[in-house]
């Protein structure tokens, strides 16, 4: 993800309740719900960072988080059904001068129910209410199709292929070709 390069800091809201579920910053309390997710290597098999093999790997990168969310470099906030409170998922934003990136994942037992979906429709919105940014976009693999759904149903436009952009290191250590959505005002 692009670091930001803001003039004023950006504020992102702590929780965003939608119809479904709620986008909250996460907790050390997370930590599990988070690493179930990312030690899956079916969900972590399209990710740009290697499959979590460890729990205190999670639990540092939950400190990142926050460091990052505080900098503005990176606001993430996981992905919760409000009933319950746990984190099923997980989505982030990276907000530059004029555009923003964002990036999804969903637990294995949630796919197919839309969550993704509602999630990055969500920050998508967020993102370009935000004054200085024009453009929303995100990249999936190109073998990654329930991917690049949610990114459409989300009113992102595919823009083409990135050629070997993005190395998938639970793929293979070489880069491979991206398709790029983006969504502009």
């Amino acid at each position: 993800m692009m670091k930001q390069e803001q003039s004023r800091p950006v504020k992102a809201p702590e929780v965003i309740d939608l119809d479904r579920i709620r986008l909250r910053r996460p907790k050390l309390s997370d930590a599990a719900a988070m690493f179930e997710c990312g030690s899956d290597p079916d969900v972590a098999r399209y990710a740009d960072w290697p499959i979590r093999t460890s729990i205190d790997s999670t639990i540092e990168r939950i400190h990142r988080l926050d460091e990052q969310w505080r900098s503005g470099d990176e606001f993430y906030w996981v992905i919760t059904l409000p009933d319950v409170d746990r984190a099923i998922g997980g989505v982030s934003c990276c907000v530059s001068q004029r555009s923003a990136e964002f990036g999804f994942l969903v637990n294995r037992r949630c796919w197919g129910k839309g969550y993704a979906t509602e999630a990055a429709t969500a920050i998508v919105n967020w993102a370009l209410l935000i004054p200085s940014v024009c453009r929303v976009w995100a990249t999936c693999d190109t073998e990654n199709m329930a991917s690049a759904r949610v990114l459409e149903k989300a009113g992102l436009s595919p823009e083409g292929t990135l050629r070997r952009s993005i190395v998938r290191p639970n793929l293979s250590d070489e880069p491979r070709d991206a398709l790029i959505y983006a969504r502009v005002r």
